[in-house]
């Protein structure tokens, strides 16, 4: 299968609907993620939380390698966290590949900056991310754009996410009603089942060493 290179990079997606208090979800995957970050072969994790459902997060655990990912999932230690979450949540996962990474600056934690695109494509891949590459072409042309990051499913190769961001909420809400990437969207939604999401960004950090 495609993407599943054991010494290759690999991103961990992560979508979790919290059953009860968000609160306690935060502070339990807190620690999680603190976990991950002193692991070997760990790279860096992207946390965000859904406006429109501010009980949906979604999590990126970016490694080194898929091999380093598979050592982990092993351990004693994660297991008995992943139990813990799992009573909290419930959870929806894949694993993806970077197939077009642009990067210019951070987005703010705590800003409603981040925007994620699913997508499911009905024709070409090749297609899809030549026209997903035009739409941040764009958005790279205006004020505050941080960057994006296209992950294309290792499990399902034709779906997609898109994770954009801003240097603040103002600049992407400006990105967003902009008429040519409005044009740029609705052509990338020709060739794909496409579903937009904002997001506030809840954590951007790297490995502990």
């Amino acid at each position: 299968m495609p993407g599943r290179d054991l010494n290759g990079p690999v991103t961990v997606i992560n979508r979790f609907r919290v059953k009860g208090d968000t609160g306690k979800f935060e502070r339990e995957f807190h620690e999680h993620s603190q976990f991950l970050r002193r692991q070997q072969g760990f790279d860096f994790l992207v946390t965000v939380r859904l406006i429109e459902q501010p009980h949906v997060y979604v999590h990126l655990g970016h490694w080194r390698s898929l091999r380093n990912f598979l050592d982990v999932v092993h351990d004693d230690t994660f297991l008995d966290r992943v139990r813990r979450l799992g009573a909290l949540v419930e959870t929806e996962a894949d694993q993806a590949v970077s197939v077009g990474r642009l990067l210019h600056d951070d987005a703010a934690v705590g800003d409603a900056d981040v925007v994620l695109t699913q997508a499911r494509v009905r024709g070409s891949g090749a297609e899809f991310e030549h026209r997903f590459g035009a739409l941040t072409d764009r958005w790279s042309r205006l004020g505050g754009f941080g960057g994006s990051d296209l992950l294309r499913s290792t499990l399902s190769p034709m779906t997609y996410l898109g994770l954009s961001w801003w240097r603040n909420g103002d600049a992407c809400v400006s990105a967003l009603h902009d008429p040519q990437a409005e044009e740029r969207l609705r052509e990338v939604s020709e060739i794909a089942d496409v579903t937009t999401e904002r997001t506030v960004h809840m954590a951007y950090q790297r490995v502990i060493r």
